[in-house]
């Protein structure tokens, strides 16, 4: 590449051995953007928050200074947190665009639709459906956590931080619906 932002990626993935596979993995999801507007399940979300998050994840440990192999899955966990955060807080605005990255059959074990959602009014069946995905964002949260010690030391303040910024999301949309 003759692009300096290119050049200075291209080093990066050299220099600290970034396997290419997460960039692949990356390109998948956003491709996936163009044309999937909602996930029946889990699993299928999944999927896309591999590449849109879980790999950012992966290839941060390398650069930040693993002391563990540990710290790879517990970097994917938190990068999956973070997604789950986001999709939280974007629920009106992904809505706007017509998608929903919340699971469908989640969503339905709570009696939400689309139509509710659509609506924009928090109902009972949505902050019970919220509910569900918040504490699925604080259990990765937790269980991520010791990762950050498997890290090197001056790298720990700024994955802590970002730790509680990202997943602090699920906090601010709690308030929310609260009041």
């Amino acid at each position: 590449s003759k692009d300096a932002i290119g050049m200075a990626l291209a080093d990066t993935v050299r220099r600290f051995n970034i396997p290419i596979e997460y960039f692949e993995s990356f390109m998948h999801s956003m491709t996936m953007d163009l044309t999937v507007s909602e996930y029946q399940t889990f699993d299928d979300l999944m999927e896309y928050v591999y590449g849109s998050a879980s790999v950012i994840g992966l290839q941060m440990v390398p650069i930040l200074g693993a002391l563990s192999p540990d710290a790879y899955p517990l970097a994917e966990k938190l990068g999956t947190a973070f997604q789950l955060a986001n999709f939280i807080r974007d629920v009106g605005e992904d809505l706007d665009r017509g998608r929903i990255y919340l699971p469908i059959k989640e969503l339905e074990s709570h009696g939400v639709t689309w139509e509710m959602l659509n609506q924009r009014v928090v109902t009972p069946q949505i902050r019970s459906a919220l509910k569900e995905q918040i504490e699925r964002v604080r259990r990765l949260q937790r269980e991520a956590d010791a990762g950050i010690h498997l890290l090197e030391p001056s790298s720990r303040p700024c994955i802590e931080a970002a730790s509680e910024l990202y997943c602090g999301i699920v906090d601010e949309v709690e308030i929310g619906r609260a009041s």
